[in-house]
């Protein structure tokens, strides 16, 4: 089963205790539910458009996705924590694409790193880098695996 979140409204402004959104999530390619967070610490809403119960995607979800430890407990996935990790991982590659218009962003030692460009071009910021620190990997021109891994380090660092 393939989840995904497709047209995504996120409110920053809204967002108290959760995060205010809405979008739509579709499963193996097809509209499934809709789903929406007022952003005030309450539960997901979801709005079944297609054949999939909210119930059979949590089933799914049980047996496919492993529990996770959290502040001492053990949490089953279900449908709610898909949509979150789903969500966070949208809000952080958009974050990251708005870091890369103004700022050099690498990865060194396993960590990301920002280097703001202050008007100076990308190629001048990435020699004096690359100078200090020959294995720093640079994202801006790294291509989609390098996007990928700078993702990952930066949603197992939130």
């Amino acid at each position: 089963m393939k989840i995904e979140l497709r047209r995504i409204n996120h409110n920053p402004k809204l967002s108290e205790e959760t995060n205010a959104f809405s979008a739509e999530i579709w499963i193996d390619g097809e509209h499934a539910f809709d789903a929406r967070n007022q952003g005030q610490g309450g539960c997901d809403f979801y709005r079944q458009t297609g054949r999939w119960t909210e119930a059979e995607v949590n089933a799914w979800l049980k047996a496919h996705r492993p529990i996770r430890p959290f502040q001492g407990l053990t949490l089953e996935h279900d449908l709610e924590a898909e949509v979150g990790d789903l969500l966070a991982h949208e809000l952080e590659y958009r974050r990251l694409k708005r870091l890369l218009r103004t700022n050099l962003i690498t990865i060194e030692r396993g960590q990301i790193f920002q280097y703001p460009l202050r008007k100076r071009p990308l190629d001048l910021v990435t020699r004096a880098v690359t100078v200090t620190n020959p294995a720093a990997v640079i994202v801006n021109t790294g291509g989609e695996e390098v996007m990928r891994k700078a993702l990952a380090i930066l949603l197992a660092a939130n």
